[in-house]
């Protein structure tokens, strides 16, 4: 009697919202679920063939960013309906956080902090890092919409910066700009942390999501509670995008410019071609072989 009673107190717990809101919370959960499985396999060949535990170490950061999750909906106006908190996880600054939303931070943290990661250990160019924020803004802006019209599951409250159709265009470039430095936070402290000193810079990771996300975009935060008109509003929120895209460059200075010269070569030869070998210089015979000739 008291495990069904229990049972039905879950249930009712989860399906509080309307049926697009609950098929959205489905759907969040599942894709959520398949990245951390995704993310754990990748971990484990990491860690198996190149003795790397960094994919491991922004997963962990991964769970402790989500404890910061309602700091961040503060600061960029994200509220969610009430339908569609389910299962609140905890409660903050008047804001509660559902256990759905969690699901999709190691798909963030983990696939675009590693990649960056990545990009700055194997030293690839520098039009990689520019591939990764392209690729993962334009899929957080088309996820973005999604759950707002399609599964009706939050909107952005108060005046925003550059809002089309229901979404702030600045905010999704700033959710994947963050995890993105924080890989390249973990490819600096590589040089340095090796096994369990992991340990000592969760506490770091683990913020800095929040502090890499007001660092960049502090700007439009302030901007967007205060009274300045709507087209100054406009031009703020540009200027931010500029602090990020600046941020990002000077980063990815320390990258090369383009593939190593051998690569050119190999690019420029062709697959097929073989690099002729230097000739060798001309070396008079020996007595010996001058005897014999």
């Amino acid at each position: 009697m008291s495990l069904t009673y229990h049972a039905a107190r879950v249930s009712n717990g989860i399906l509080i919202g309307t049926t697009r809101q609950n098929i959205g919370n489905l759907a969040v959960a599942l894709f959520g679920l398949a990245s951390i499985t995704v993310i754990a396999v990748w971990a484990v060949r990491e860690q198996r063939r190149h003795r790397r535990p960094q994919l491991w170490v922004l997963l962990a950061a991964s769970i402790l960013t989500y404890l910061t999750d309602a700091a961040a909906r503060m600061l960029t106006g994200l509220q969610s309906y009430p339908g569609a908190n389910g299962l609140v996880v905890y409660r903050a600054f008047g804001i509660d956080i559902a256990v759905w939303m969690g699901c999709v931070f190691p798909a963030y943290v983990g696939f675009a902090g590693y990649a960056t990661y990545l990009t700055f250990a194997e030293g690839r160019p520098r039009r990689t890092l520019w591939l990764i924020l392209t690729i993962g803004g334009v899929a957080d802006t088309a996820g973005e919409y999604i759950m707002i019209h399609a599964a009706d599951l939050y909107s952005y409250i108060g005046r925003q910066p550059l809002k089309l159709f229901g979404l702030p265009l600045l905010w999704p470039w700033a959710f994947i700009s963050a995890p993105m430095l924080m890989g390249a936070t973990v490819a600096l402290l590589s040089r340095k942390l090796h096994g369990i000193t992991w340990l000592l810079a969760l506490p770091l990771l683990g913020s800095g999501y929040l502090a890499y996300l007001s660092a960049l975009f502090w700007p439009a935060m302030v901007a967007r509670v205060t009274d300045m008109s709507t087209p100054l509003l406009s031009i703020i929120g540009l200027a931010t995008l500029g602090c990020m895209l600046s941020t990002l460059y000077v980063l990815s200075l320390f990258l090369p410019a383009g593939p190593g010269p051998d690569k050119q070569d190999r690019e420029a030869i062709g697959p097929t071609a073989r690099i002729p070998t230097p000739a060798q210089p001309h070396s008079p015979p020996a007595d010996g072989a001058q005897e014999l000739r």
